[in-house]
């Protein structure tokens, strides 16, 4: 086989990756966020840009694309995510005073208010057809644990 065939089709078969996937999991009964048709659409529209294809992805492996994408960007934003106006502002570790945070203990971390510290779990199923899921936190990125909003870098 010509070479330059076997390039294209393995370019297009990177291109719409995230359909194939998306498409393999709902028929080995997996939940994904949206639907194929949906996954393959924006994949269609969008796969050329980076993060266009990052996000189909994204939805194909089960992730909610905007929660993950606001998830990752809060750790790069300045201030890892600014504290509250009222909040005490903290550095991490003994403050100027020889005070250490009473949230975090001077760690900077702090358990994930949504997830209770468990990352990730399993749903029970709802008839006897269905499979327990496993779910995970999206506002900690499966850490169980986030940055304290006290401290600052």
């Amino acid at each position: 086989m010509d070479p330059r065939v076997i390039n294209a089709l393995s370019q297009w078969f990177m291109y719409f990756l995230p359909t194939i996937v998306a498409w393999l999991r709902v028929r080995m009964g997996k939940k994904i966020v949206t639907s194929v048709r949906s996954v393959f659409f924006f994949n269609l529209l969008l796969g050329w840009t980076v993060i266009g294809w990052i996000l189909m992805m994204a939805d194909a492996l089960g992730y909610d694309p905007i929660l993950w994408v606001i998830s990752k960007l809060i750790r790069f934003w300045p201030g890892g995510g600014a504290a509250p106006m009222n909040a005490p502002q903290t550095a991490w570790g003994p403050s100027s005073q020889g005070q250490i945070c009473g949230q975090c203990g001077g760690s900077g971390y702090v358990v994930c208010p949504q997830c209770h510290g468990r990352p990730s779990w399993y749903t029970e199923p709802t008839t006897a057809h269905e499979i327990a899921q496993l779910q995970t936190c999206y506002y900690c990125s499966a850490s169980g644990r986030i940055r304290c909003p006290y401290g600052h870098v």
